[in-house]
């Protein structure tokens, strides 16, 4: 089966893959304030990750963190 672009075989794959699909859409449908549109609560999830990555960046490098401890933080280093 496969699942734009990821495959997967077995029974036990696939139930998780749609565990995954499921809560990832619930998470989207409870941000949403518009409970007819899981593209609006997925928008304001991935807008409001992106805020918080900002603010967490400027806020150790204000306290004077180094930019490789924050690359590791990040899991970008």
């Amino acid at each position: 089966l496969g699942l734009d672009g990821y495959q997967v075989r077995s029974e036990k794959s696939i139930n998780r893959y749609l565990t995954i699909m499921l809560i990832n859409y619930t998470y989207c449908k409870m941000y949403s304030n518009n409970s007819y549109h899981f593209n609006t609560g997925y928008k304001s999830a991935k807008k409001d990750l992106q805020k918080s990555k900002v603010i967490f960046i400027y806020e150790a490098a204000a306290s004077g963190t180094p930019i490789e401890e924050i690359f590791e933080s990040l899991k970008i280093a």
